[in-house]
């Protein structure tokens, strides 16, 4: 009896499994990506497109084909090569499609967190201690800004793999110091240089790895060590690194403006201070939407003072309780300044502060403070002065498990609000979503509709200036449906919400009635030359012309010595003719009719397209 119990209990034993075994972490780790997934697929299902993704695939569809030359070609002061690649394939659709774009930003999502698994696994081993940091980056709204926009998407996601991914594989390297994990690491770091600039921001991370964790002695003698077994990667980063910087200077355009530098304290005060410290830890709790959709970070001022209190504890509990974690703290604040330098060089010069509100030139922090918090908190393994719990700890009473997994849990929950609420803002306060995506509703069904042009603000297409702020330019990359003639009878123009009604010509220039009873102004085949009330300037004009015309026939109506012709059709009708004059005008001469025709206009107007009064 006593010899079936013993086997019962061994058959037990080794069908229970502890709850922090590493099949279960692992399959809680996997489990926290797939639901981050599915929030970020709820988060892109409602968005839409917004400034450079127009231009960005406008310029993919123009070059006819994918080419060396269109992929290395700058863009924005960035060098992107996989940015101009995804570009083409947007390109490739009859339409700008949203779904294609959102299920590239999903995948290069998908890539990045599971890139974040790959490093945690692979510098602090499948442990319960992992899925700490690896919460925080999946639920911190610091990087959703760079997820929603597409266009930030094609330069920021990729990076945050990159770092993980460059990481993981430069660690193997580091504990091996085989080749073939160096390679992977410069295909890696090579990759992310075709993505975004801020990946020789991964250099310096690297080599303070190999000099903090994987050598000893002093300064001196570290950085001796790392060389003398590290050479080849020592060669091979700074000639890689410092052949893609040269090209770079050289090649692409940088940002400059003439405005007085934005200064450095208030630019940290914002970008560090307030947006960094609240984002890490769950926030910002409140954005503002005055440039909608791109909210930014403008959380309460007692959230920057409580989570300035949370980091202190924090940094100094693990201290007390660990060696060697400072090292990790001064490789995340030297990032951090990193990411700080390149800002106020560069677009904090022509957008003031108010960059340091924005979470978009922070999305690579967030993948430093994961590697970091690692760093300090568990040993790395395999290195030669890894963090470790003290032999003597200074602090004896630390949170218990239970109280760790609450706070995580809080924070991620927090981290997820603030998610959410700013994914809304894309939702629901995006006007470009309203106008252009109520416009595509309007067109379904319909064959072809005649709109007059229009400039569009600024929060609808995301461009301040030609051409990418005008409708005829944009609506036709989202529907085959959209005509915009220079002359039709049946005009319509677009509203805010998105309608689309029957236009008008404003009376901003009306010419007076004609001097032929029952005629107006009468019009045969050599012409004739109708005075308006005033001057008008040599911009884009709309001519409304009510008339009768005793057959089928064209006209040319000329402006400020340009023309448009358009087609009338025999009988009462209106025609809306576009003019650009190349000078002031105060005459609307019409010409070109047909041998024999007889035309009679009632009343022609000069002004801008409106919708009509009873529309």
């Amino acid at each position: 009896m006593r010899g079936l119990i013993r086997r019962a209990r061994a058959i037990g034993g080794r069908t229970r499994r502890p709850l922090d075994g590493p099949g279960v972490v692992l399959g809680a780790a996997v489990a926290m990506v797939l639901a981050q997934l599915g929030f970020r697929a709820w988060a892109l299902a409602g968005g839409f497109f917004y400034g450079d993704d127009y231009q960005l695939v406008d310029e993919a569809t123009a070059a006819d084909g994918l080419s060396a030359g269109q992929l290395v070609e700058p863009y924005a002061a960035q060098f992107m090569p996989w940015g101009r690649f995804l570009a083409w394939v947007a390109s490739t659709s009859d339409q700008l499609s949203w779904p294609l774009l959102a299920a590239t930003s999903l995948a290069m999502t998908a890539a990045a967190s599971a890139c974040c698994v790959w490093m945690l696994v692979t510098l602090f081993g499948t442990r319960p201690g992992i899925l700490v940091p690896l919460a925080l980056y999946l639920t911190t709204a610091v990087t959703m800004p760079a997820m929603m926009w597409w266009a930030a998407a094609l330069n920021q996601v990729p990076l945050q793999a990159v770092v993980f991914a460059a990481v993981a594989a430069w660690v193997h390297y580091l504990r091996t110091r085989r080749l073939r994990w160096l390679a992977v690491t410069l295909v890696i770091l090579g990759f992310g240089l075709c993505c975004y600039v801020k990946t020789l921001l991964v250099f310096p991370v690297l080599a303070f790895l190999a000099l903090g964790w994987f050598a000893t002695g002093g300064p001196v003698r570290r950085v001796l060590t790392v060389v003398r077994a590290y050479w080849p990667a020592v060669l091979s980063g700074l000639a890689g690194g410092a052949a893609f910087l040269v090209y770079y200077v050289l090649r692409v355009p940088q940002i400059s403006s003439d405005e007085r530098p934005v200064g450095a304290w208030e630019l940290a005060h914002r970008m560090l201070g307030d947006s960094f410290t609240t984002g890490v830890l769950g926030g910002p709790w409140h954005w503002t939407t005055d440039i909608a959709p791109v909210a930014r970070a403008t959380p309460p001022e007692w959230s920057v003072h409580v989570s300035w209190t949370v980091i202190a504890l924090v940094v100094a509990g693990l201290a007390l309780r660990r060696e060697r974690t400072w090292r990790a703290w001064v490789l995340l604040a030297a990032y951090l300044a990193g990411d700080f330098v390149l800002l106020l060089t560069t677009r904090a010069q022509v957008v003031g502060s108010v960059a340091g509100t924005e979470y978009r030139y922070l999305t690579d922090a967030a993948c430093a403070l994961v590697l970091c918090l690692g760093l300090a908190s568990m040993g790395l393994v395999g290195a030669a002065q890894p963090s470790r719990t003290r032999a003597e700890p200074l602090l004896t009473k630390v949170p218990g498990r239970r109280l760790v997994a609450a706070a995580t849990v809080l924070v991620a929950g927090s981290g997820l609000a603030s998610s959410w609420a700013y994914a809304r803002v894309w939702h629901d306060d995006h006007p470009g979503k309203v106008m252009l995506g109520g416009a595509i509703e309007e067109l379904e069904g319909v064959s072809s509709l005649d709109l007059a042009d229009q400039a569009l603000a600024s929060d609808v297409s995301g461009a301040f200036g030609p051409p990418y702020n005008s409708l005829s330019v944009l609506l036709p990359m989202l529907s085959g449906v959209a005509q915009f003639p220079d002359s039709t009878e049946r005009l319509h123009v677009l509203r805010e919400d998105g309608t689309i009604v029957p236009a008008q010509v404003d009376d901003a220039l009306e010419a007076a009635p004609g001097p032929v009873p029952g005629c107006g102004w009468r019009v045969r085949e050599p012409g004739r030359d109708i005075p308006l009330p005033g001057p008008a300037l040599a911009i884009g004009w709309w001519v409304q012309i009510d008339y009768l015309v005793s057959a089928d026939t064209a006209l040319r109506v000329e402006a400020g010595g340009t023309s448009t012709t358009a087609d009338l059709v025999s009988g009462l009708g209106t025609v809306f003719v576009r003019v650009v004059p190349d000078d002031d005008f105060d005459t609307i001469r019409l010409e070109g009719l047909d041998p024999g025709v007889t035309l009679c206009v009632d009343a022609l107007v000069v002004g801008q397209a409106e919708p009509e009064e009873d529309a």
